[in-house]
C-alpha cells in the first residue's frame, strides 16, 4: 500500500478500528460468503480451516458477532431454503 505500519494502524485508529479486527471481519465475511455459495454444505470445521481461524470455536464466535446466529444454524437456514 505504500504506507508505513505506524500510518496504516493510525488510519485504524481514526476509524475506531484495529488492523486485526478488520481481518478477522473480512475472513468471518468471506466465510459466510462461501456458505452462500455452497448452500450450506461445507462443513464449519473446513470453512474454520480454509479461512485461517485458530479453531472452529473462535470462527463460530466470530460468526455469531457479526451475524447474530451461529454458523451451523445459517447454514441449516440454507438448506432449506426460504420460507413461505
Amino acid at each position: 500500500m505504500g504506507v508505513s505500519v505506524r500510518t496504516l494502524h493510525r488510519a485504524f485508529a481514526a476509524a475506531d478500528d484495529t488492523v486485526m479486527r478488520c481481518v478477522g471481519r473480512r475472513r468471518t465475511q468471506e466465510a459466510h460468503a462461501e456458505m452462500v455459495r455452497t448452500g450450506g454444505a461445507v462443513t464449519i470445521t473446513e470453512l474454520a480451516a480454509k479461512w485461517n481461524f485458530s479453531d472452529s470455536s473462535h470462527f463460530i464466535r466470530r460468526f455469531k458477532e457479526l451475524y447474530g446466529t451461529t454458523p451451523a444454524a445459517f447454514a441449516r437456514s440454507l438448506r432449506r431454503g426460504p420460507t413461505r
